[in-house]
């Protein structure tokens, strides 16, 4: 699904790695490594987890090939002019599961976020998080009303009310319609960044975020039923139980595994399934895919397996320097492919096999996901920062000219 010095679904929307004021070892205890950073003062740690950045890029993909095979019957005629059977009758099932990659993407988000914004002041933590997402963002709206607007594509001519509203990544609360399907996971990020920002105020502790964890949980868990729209707009119930897991877990990395941690883990595991199997209330309506729910299951419960086995430091050895890269690219990847791709599929899809279409496509998205990357997001990124890191963010008046 962070650009903090290295690379955030999410997705969207951190990678795995991250600077830290100290360098906890996975045996270290709160009480110690704190004492340590009292005493020693910042030690800046610039290196990322090369398996969360694969982990992220796996997420991304599946989430590209769920919108290209595996979405439902409906919308696979509108992309495809024909029914799925005669185009993918067997692999559409199995790629539907690919919409899942979005609760990876989640999960890994707690865990980077937590981990970003440790030691951090809150204005390093808004910087980050503003320069993190805003550039691609707006570089991706750009470019998908381009298409929309430009091309003859299956999404029709939205109203500019709808453009602008998207612009401000504030669509949600204001009632408005994503201009992409896929904006919808910016909310809940944002949420998030919001509410955990409070805790980055009071200074990041093993101790407050476990206190944000449990807080959190209990909010998900009334939020559905408090008749209070407002509250559960900012909890986001459905996807709440994966960014308090993820934190549970970068607390096991940064720290050592407790009963507490697993507690929480295990608690926010059955929350996620709860909501994700509920019918009609949850993030998905399965509808008809009652034989397929222990499948769901087992996904799901891969996702904390894998983040866990993170977490425990199994995969410390993992260095590739091709996961690293492949991080960089979720973001970008994420918030271009539908529109564009969807397009293309639309357009060609009857003039070549539709695997071959498939597979360009998804490679052409993976190359301008590179150079968007590359050559936008980064330095325009880079200069953001530059600039709100000397500007004022006091409430006081500037001095006059």
């Amino acid at each position: 699904m962070t650009q903090t010095n290295y690379s955030e679904p999410v997705p969207a929307a951190d990678s795995g790695g991250g600077e830290e004021r100290i360098v906890p070892g996975p045996l270290s205890s709160p009480s110690a490594v704190e004492a340590k950073a009292a005493e020693a003062g910042p030690v800046v740690r610039k290196d990322r987890l090369a398996a969360l950045d694969g982990l992220r890029f796996l997420a991304a993909l599946a989430v590209v090939f769920f919108h290209f095979v595996g979405q439902k019957p409906k919308t696979m005629e509108w992309i495809w002019g024909r029914p799925y059977q005669e185009i993918f009758p067997e692999a559409h099932g199995y790629f539907a599961f690919g919409r899942l990659g979005v609760d990876l993407f989640f999960l890994i988000s707690g865990f980077v976020i937590c981990m970003s914004a440790w030691g951090r002041t809150p204005r390093d933590f808004f910087i980050s998080r503003v320069t993190r997402l805003y550039p691609m963002y707006w570089v991706a709206i750009v470019v998908s009303a381009c298409v929309i607007y430009l091309v003859d594509t299956p999404f029709g001519h939205p109203s500019p009310r709808m453009l602008f509203a998207n612009f401000t990544m504030l669509q949600t609360p204001l009632g408005v319609d994503n201009l992409d399907s896929v904006y919808w996971t910016l909310w809940p990020e944002l949420c998030f960044y919001l509410t955990f920002s409070v805790v980055v105020w009071k200074g990041l502790t093993y101790q407050r975020v476990v206190i944000f964890c449990g807080l959190w949980t209990v909010a998900a868990v009334l939020a559905p039923s408090a008749d209070m729209p407002l509250l559960k707009l900012l909890v986001n119930p459905p996807s709440a139980p994966y960014f308090i897991a993820g934190m549970a877990f970068y607390l096991m990395y940064r720290y050592r595994p407790t009963p507490l941690l697993w507690g929480i883990v295990a608690m926010s595991w059955l929350l996620g399934l709860h909501f994700l199997l509920t019918p009609g209330g949850g993030r998905i309506s399965w509808g008809d895919w009652a034989p397929w729910r222990g499948w769901l299951i087992l996904l799901v419960t891969v996702f904390f397996l894998l983040i866990a086995v993170i977490a425990l430091g199994w995969t410390s050895r993992i260095s590739w320097r091709g996961l690293t890269v492949a991080g960089t690219l979720t973001f970008p990847l994420y918030l271009l492919h539908d529109i564009i791709g969807v397009t293309v599929l639309h357009r060609f899809g009857d003039r070549a096999d539709p695997w071959a279409v498939v597979g360009m496509t998804v490679v052409g998205l993976v190359a301008l996901s590179y150079v968007a990357q590359r050559f936008v997001e980064r330095p325009v990124a880079r200069a953001a920062r530059r600039w709100l890191s000397s500007a004022a963010f006091s409430l006081k008046p500037p001095p006059r000219r």
